[in-house]
């Protein structure tokens, strides 16, 4: 039977009716990866939640890459910050980094979509151009601006992996008791009392930027 379904779209109103459009499969494909991973989103599964043959769905998705790359388009949306975006380069940079942060623990399957090759929607160069503008006060050469975002993606990305894995589980649940003989500093600190503490997202931020300004020496007039 030949593909019925039209090139991918990235944007389209939600329907009003009810009715199966390519939305409402986006949708569904992203509750069923929140809460059983990337791999359980297939065609058939999605057609079952929306009550729908799986053939049907082909006619608004063309292949479940499109799918994939569909779902990345519509999670990213969650991560931009509402416009305007802040002046100052660091609030700018905060609020992108805080967006990201609660999206991707949201949605930790978005992590691994990226890796996967997917496609740039318009969402994703949305997304690029705000970080582009959070820091073009900076007046930096294009390789550094590309660098201060790097270290802010990355500080950012890795706290979203480790609190969608680990989130508030205390420590002591996870690891063992140490041997002082063997381990004398970890005896000594001991373990933290969750692998995540509510406010450490946003110390490291602090820290971050902190480190920014100084290693690029930004000037009090752009911060």
């Amino acid at each position: 039977m030949p593909n019925r379904a039209p090139d991918l779209v990235w944007d389209e109103p939600a329907p009003d009716d009810g009715a199966l459009t390519r939305t409402t499969i986006v949708r569904a494909a992203i509750e069923i990866a929140d809460r059983d991973g990337l791999d359980a989103v297939s065609i058939r599964r999605v057609a079952a939640k929306l009550g729908a043959r799986p053939m049907s769905l082909y006619t608004h998705i063309a292949s479940k890459d499109d799918l994939l790359d569909l779902m990345l388009n519509e999670v990213v949306a969650e991560a931009l910050v509402p416009e305007p975006l802040p002046d100052a380069w660091r609030e700018a940079l905060r609020e992108i980094a805080r967006y990201s942060y609660r999206a991707f623990v949201a949605h930790p399957w978005t992590l691994e979509a990226f890796g996967r090759g997917a496609r740039v929607g318009p969402n994703v160069l949305r997304h690029a151009e705000e970080s582009a503008a959070a820091v073009a006060p900076l007046a930096l050469e294009p390789e550094d601006a590309w660098r201060v975002l790097g270290i802010v993606d990355d500080y950012t990305l890795g706290c979203a992996v480790r609190t969608a894995t680990f989130g508030q589980t205390a420590v002591e649940e996870r690891f063992p008791v140490v041997d002082p003989g063997e381990h004398p500093e970890l005896a000594r600190m001991g373990y933290p009392t969750v692998m995540e503490a509510p406010d450490a997202f946003e110390i490291g931020l602090e820290t971050v930027l902190d480190g920014v300004e100084r290693r690029f020496r930004v000037s009090p007039s752009s911060a």
